[in-house]
């Protein structure tokens, strides 16, 4: 039985976990391997009595690489794994308003506690029709739903006026917020009433490491599939207000990061949209390789990230290796 939309506001918080969607070498959906990760993460005895939501098919998941069949797939497995011991949220955000019901009302059929529905990409809706489209998707299912305020993923960043009103839905219950502007952040958790929707970081433990000290209630990581010790670290630092806890774990965090980041500015040559006058490119090019490299590394089955995608060149992963083990991870490959 899925969480009621009010249980599951009370359960937005803590540590957002990015499920990776293993694939083969040949690009084919891996179930055995998607099946061994969900695992490694729900049986891992440092999660035990620790706030945790599964969220599957955001970007980390690459649900906008995989068909529908194969989307409807790993939700089935998703929750039957996790199988009520964490709350599970589905991506089901598509372009259109129909396609996005469609999928969300599978999602719940299949036990999904929640939904995290980006805005409508590709297209430039106006106010109304953006609030109509949310309106539209919560009338259309019975769980709770969290907005993707996601400007990288589909051009819209939506404002606090914006928010403030599909707060008031009742079953749209928290924000997965991808601002990596502070004080646009800090708006967000000062103008919307936390009784009627929970806010996260969705940039991860970027943004986290400055909202845990103003209300944010949690932030979303790939780092439970590699790095569990600094995730729970951060948090737990975070909840206690101790800065220099929360600037040790981040530090450390950013270790790999910022390798990402080396790597991308190495082998790429396009800028990120959302940012172009910095002439270089995002983490992007290499976020799901970069993730699933990792986890490889540590001894979780992850597979290979989908094209046009590419993988992480052989030649840097021995400096990857390094980094793990700088950062206290259990390397085993």
């Amino acid at each position: 039985m899925s969480l009621t939309p009010q249980e599951m506001k009370l359960r937005t918080k803590g540590i957002f976990h990015l499920s990776l969607t293993p694939f083969d070498c040949e690009g084919n959906l891996d179930v055995p391997a998607l099946k061994e990760s969900i695992r490694m993460v729900t049986q891992n005895p440092q999660l035990e009595g620790e706030d945790v939501v599964f969220i599957a098919l955001g970007t980390t998941g690459e649900f906008y690489a995989m068909s529908e069949e194969e989307n409807r797939k790993v939700v089935d497995i998703v929750t039957q794994e996790v199988n009520g011991k964490f709350p599970v949220m589905i991506g089901s955000g598509r372009a259109g308003t129909k396609n996005t019901i469609d999928f969300s009302r599978y999602a719940q059929s299949a036990g999904a506690d929640a939904l995290l529905i980006v805005p409508p990409y590709y297209t430039m809706p106006t106010t109304d029709g953006v609030i109509r489209h949310f309106e539209s998707i919560a009338e259309a299912v019975d769980i709770g739903i969290t907005i993707y305020n996601n400007p990288a993923a589909s051009k819209l960043w939506l404002p606090v006026s914006v928010i403030q009103r599909l707060s008031k839905v009742d079953n749209i219950v928290g924000l997965k917020e991808n601002t990596n502007n502070p004080m646009s952040f800090l708006s967000m958790i000062q103008n919307i009433d936390p009784e009627d929707m929970a806010i996260f970081a969705g940039l991860g433990h970027f943004m986290y490491q400055f909202m845990c000290f103003h209300g944010c209630t949690g932030y979303v990581t790939e780092m439970l599939n590699f790095a569990p010790h600094l995730v729970l670290d951060l948090y737990h630092a975070g909840q206690a207000k101790d800065a220099a806890g929360v600037r040790h774990a981040a530090d450390q965090m950013n270790l790999f990061w910022n390798w990402v980041f080396r790597l991308a500015a190495k082998h790429s040559q396009i800028p990120s949209a959302v940012h172009p006058g910095n002439q270089l490119p995002t983490d992007m090019p290499y976020y799901q390789a970069a993730n699933k490299a990792a986890a490889q590394l540590c001894g979780m089955p992850s597979g290979t990230a989908r094209a046009p995608m590419e993988q992480i060149p052989e030649e840097e992963i021995p400096e990857l290796r390094q980094i793990l083990k700088d950062m206290g991870c259990h390397v085993v490959a």
